[in-house]
Formats: structure tokens, sequence, C-alpha cells
């Protein structure tokens, strides 16, 4: 089955486990836009940020088995949900007959 990956907004909240925030955050809970304004803050001035984060910013890829490709690297914050968690389209229908 193919993974369902969401792109988080700048308000969405995100909680991790202590050792695997800490190497840019200090707490366990913040939001996307917080992420990102620590991560420029270590890292690339507010200005590229903006720039990686929405236009992205030319480079070159190499990937095996191919040649180098031209294009733009873009930083996105994406959440993969468990497939435990993956809501059926039958959900909302199963939800309004019970009631």
């Amino acid at each position: 089955m193919d993974q369902k990956i969401e792109h988080l907004e700048k308000n969405d909240v995100i909680q991790m486990k202590k050792d695997k925030s800490r190497w840019v955050m200090k707490q366990t809970t913040f939001t996307v836009n917080d992420f990102i304004s620590t991560l420029s803050n270590c890292y690339i001035s507010e200005t590229e940020t903006k720039e990686w984060c929405n236009n992205g910013v030319e480079a070159e890829v190499l990937v095996v088995g191919k040649h180098w490709r031209k294009g733009k690297i873009r930083l996105s914050i994406e959440f993969i949900p468990d497939e435990s968690e993956i809501e059926s389209p039958l959900d909302d229908f199963r939800q309004k007959t019970n009631l």
C-alpha cells in the first residue's frame, strides 16, 4: 500500500519523543512555524528560509544509476500517519448512520 503523505502547515503542532527532537528543539511539542524559525536561527537567514521553504533553491542531484539533474531543493515538513490511523472514506458515513 502506498504511504499517505501530508504536508504540514505553519500552525500545525508536532509532538516528538524527547530523544528525537533534542537535536533542534528544546521542547518536545512545537508548531511547524517554530521548527522552521529555529532552523533558520541556527543555520540560515529569514530570507533564505523563505526561499528554501517556498520556491526552493537551485541545486543538482545525483541519484544512483542516473545522471546529474538540475532543479530545486525545497524544505517541507511531512507527516506520514501510521496505517492503523488512516481513515476509511466510509468513516464519515458510518458515524452519521450511527447517530
